[in-house]
Parts: C-alpha cells; structure tokens; sequence
C-alpha cells in the first residue's frame, strides 16, 4: 500500500479519548473530638453604673471543653455542639454577691468551610447559644441562665508541615433570661464576645495537639434591681461583666 493511503487512513480511524476519573478532594471541614483543659483567670465586676461595687480576680483550674464536629449534605455543611464550663469562683468577702458556685456553655451551631489556598481554609458557623450560672455561697452570687444566638469566624492557615496557626472570634446575643433570681429585676441587654489566637501540632494522622489563649466577655445589664441594696427598694440599675482569660490545651481527633 502507497505510505500516503496509509497514512490517510490511521489519520481517518476513530480515536478513543480517555476516560475521565473523578478525583474525590476533600472536605475542609475539621471534622471529629476535641477535649480540652482550660485553667482560666475568672475576672468579675459588679456595678450600679457609676462605680464598681465588687470586683474579684480569681484562678480557676477545673474549667473544660468538649466538641464534637461532623457534617451534613455530603460533607458541604458543618454541623458543631460544644459544651464548656467548670468552676466559677470569685472573693466571697461580700456574702451578698461572693460565688462558690459553677457554670456550663453549650452550643449548637451549623455552617460552612472554604478553602481559599493551600493550607488557608476559612471557617464560619452560627447557631444557638445558652449559659447558665449558679452561685453557691451563703447569699448566692448571681444565678440566671441566658438563651440566645451567636456567629463566628476562624482563619486556619499551616505555617508548616505539621503546624497549623489560627485565628478565632466570635459574638452573640443572649437576651432570653431563664431560672433567673427575682434580685436581679429585668434584663435589658446580655452578650458575648470571644477571642482565641492559637496552634495545633499534628502528631499521627488522624490527631493533633491545640495550645492556645482564649478571651471571652460576658456582659448583662439590669434594671429594677435590689441585688445591691437588698434592703432597699428594687430601683436600681445592676451592671455584671465576666472577663475569661483562658489557656487551652487540648486534643483533637478524627475517629
């Protein structure tokens, strides 16, 4: 056969394209456990508005978090619940509003993660919020529960192969009152603010090891109140702000 015909007709014979194999990339989200150790400087303060009228600085070493992280829809939606809580202490010189007591944070939250670039993944999630407070000491401190809403962010970037650096804020609003003392008179406003810089080491596979520093503010503001003048008429404004200066250490798997 002429080597033009040839060529002409392996030019002309059907060519079978490659056959495409879905490659499965997966999921940003950090699913799994994480249990953690929070010993935490409890700092307190308690007003009328125009002056401090208790305040108290005090070590707390029996504080913990528990997480749990899945996801939801094929690995698109992050589901979250997180429990936290522990000793909840503070000078108890002032019998009136002194706590030897404790309280408990939990959280349910649904949200996303992106990947914005290798080893840059963003994190947001909102969901509900509730915290409850129980004083102990002879007269009490303070004992209410809060229900509301609450959002946050989390930038995660790896700074080396096994390290991961983040960063963590978030906000809520809690204007929902429960089991509250009848002292306190009405809220009128309740909120949250957190802050966490932190790094994780991963040591196997599936495991890592986060060290960090957490800060978190609660804030309540009250009307009508007798909690500081319980002798007196239930006329006056309560002002309790709760700062958390925590360090965490935990450990996070994925089972």
């Amino acid at each position: 056969m002429h080597p033009l015909a040839l060529a002409l007709l392996i030019a002309a014979a059907p060519v079978e394209e490659p056959i495409e194999v879905p490659i499965n990339v997966p999921s940003p989200i950090p699913v799994g456990f994480l249990v953690a150790w929070k010993p935490t400087i409890l700092s307190i303060n308690i007003s009328s508005g125009a002056a401090s009228t208790f305040g108290s600085d005090k070590f707390q070493p029996l504080r913990f978090l528990g997480r749990y992280t899945g996801t939801w829809f094929n690995e698109k939606l992050l589901l979250r619940g997180e429990i936290e809580g522990g000793q909840f202490q503070s000078d108890t010189q002032n019998t009136n509003l002194g706590s030897d007591g404790y309280d408990v944070t939990v959280r349910l939250l649904g949200g996303t993660a992106t990947k914005i670039s290798p080893g840059f993944i963003v994190t947001a999630s909102a969901g509900l919020l509730t915290r409850y407070q129980r004083g102990r000491a002879v007269g009490g401190a303070p004992s209410i529960g809060l229900l509301g809403v609450t959002s946050n962010v989390e930038l995660e970037y790896r700074v080396a192969p096994l390290i991961t650096f983040s960063l963590f804020v978030e906000g809520g609003l809690t204007p929902i009152p429960y089991a509250a003392e009848s002292r306190l008179g009405l809220l009128s406003d309740a909120s949250e603010l957190r802050g966490r810089v932190q790094f994780s080491l991963d040591v196997a596979p599936n495991t890592a090891i986060d060290i960090g520093y957490d800060l978190t503010r609660w804030h309540l503001s009250f009307t009508e109140s007798s909690a500081l003048a319980p002798a007196g008429p239930a006329d006056k404004a309560l002002l309790i702000e709760a700062r958390e200066h925590a360090l965490t250490f935990g450990v996070r798997w994925k089972p």
